[in-house]
């Protein structure tokens, strides 16, 4: 593809080898099968200080932004903690602003241990999103059972939750491509 689509990941796991993580790596697998490229935010995340007026310059900050800004879309995934996000997802998506969200679309996923499977870390990812102004295809995906989703070798028990994962990489680009040519074409 001349010009891939290109994917920010943010995850709210600091842990590589959390379910979380695993999940996103095959979202990441569906974004490239459809075409786009990712870029992984987790070198950013992992040094963003704590959010606040003060630390908003910092130059983690400003590279995070930036890398951000170009790309057309994102993936966020969370482990649910006490029915809601991550801190580190959220410390990190509050560096965020318009201008580099936007009318671009992010794809969503949660994790947990019971089988409710991170459904208030999915609705508050959405009003998140609503409140950056970014697109949220249909498809997102709960991880139920986190703590025994996974097999030695890192792929999951469920192959319905693995293909569910790949199809919302799938789905994102493909709306995000969607999107791009609709207003192209609005706008001759």
């Amino acid at each position: 593809m001349k010009n891939p689509v290109r994917i920010m990941v943010l995850c709210g796991s600091l842990r590589e080898d959390s379910v979380t993580h695993r999940a996103l790596e095959i979202v990441a697998l569906g974004v490239r099968k459809a075409g786009g490229s990712v870029t992984w935010a987790d070198p950013w995340v992992r040094q963003l200080p704590l959010f606040s007026e003060a630390a908003e310059d910092v130059a983690e900050g400003t590279a995070f932004r930036e890398a951000a800004a170009e790309a057309r879309g994102f993936v966020w995934g969370s482990p649910e903690y006490h029915a809601a996000p991550a801190g580190v997802l959220k410390n990190a998506l509050d560096y965020l602003s318009f201008d580099q969200t936007e009318n671009k679309w992010v794809g969503l996923v949660a994790s947990a241990g019971g089988e409710g499977a991170g459904a208030s870390t999915l609705a508050m990812l959405r009003t998140i999103a609503r409140g950056l102004h970014l697109w949220c295809p249909p498809d997102q995906v709960a991880v139920p059972g986190s703590r025994k989703a996974l097999n030695e070798d890192g792929s999951f028990k469920d192959r319905e939750v693995e293909e569910r994962l790949i199809r919302l990489g799938e789905v994102l680009v493909r709306s995000i491509q969607t999107f791009c040519a609709r207003r192209r074409k609005d706008s001759v």
